[in-house]
């Protein structure tokens, strides 16, 4: 065998090789398509749900103020003489506006609540994203350098972000 046919060999052993690593890397890529698109959907969920937490807290204090409003009028209209029917009347409607602001407060409450949840959910996906995606350079790295420790850890941070991908999935 000639030197040239010798790294010919070497080149085509070497190349198999390449070839896994590069379909590591195309799977890893996969992955981290995946993941990125929940993590994305997980935090437009935020933002939609912190939306309906300013409606909500919006909806309590025009309640609440309107609350208010029927009070100072039931005042207003005991003072007038024969007022004090009207000014029942506006009592009663001050306690169904509170009444109804108190609803309002606990559902922006439970809603803010659950907003926090979601924003702790879609981390999890931006962490497992991180990870993925330092798997996909270390597969770079061993391309470069030909030395497999750094295949063998890419290994490791990809099923590290696996995990925590799952770990927010089912959350």
């Amino acid at each position: 065998m000639e030197i040239g046919e010798v790294k010919e060999a070497i080149e085509r052993a070497e190349g198999g090789d390449e070839k896994r690593i590069g379909v590591t890397m195309a799977i890893i890529a996969v992955l981290l398509a995946i993941i990125t698109m929940v993590g994305h959907r997980r935090h437009t969920e935020e933002v939609v749900l912190q939306t309906r937490v300013a409606d909500q807290w919006a909806f309590y204090q025009s309640r609440n103020i309107r609350a208010q409003m029927y009070a100072a009028d039931a005042k207003l209209a005991m003072l007038v003489p024969n007022g004090r029917d009207l000014g029942a009347e506006f009592v009663k409607e001050s306690e169904e506006q509170k009444n109804g602001a108190d609803e309002l407060r606990r559902e922006a409450e439970r809603l803010d609540d659950e907003t926090r949840k979601t924003a702790k959910n879609a981390s999890y996906f931006d962490y497992s994203e991180v990870l993925v995606e330092i798997s996909i350079v270390l597969c770079s790295i061993t391309l470069l350098t030909r030395n497999h420790r750094f295949w063998a850890i890419s290994f490791v941070s990809t099923s590290a972000g696996i995990l925590l991908a799952l770990f927010g999935a089912l959350r």
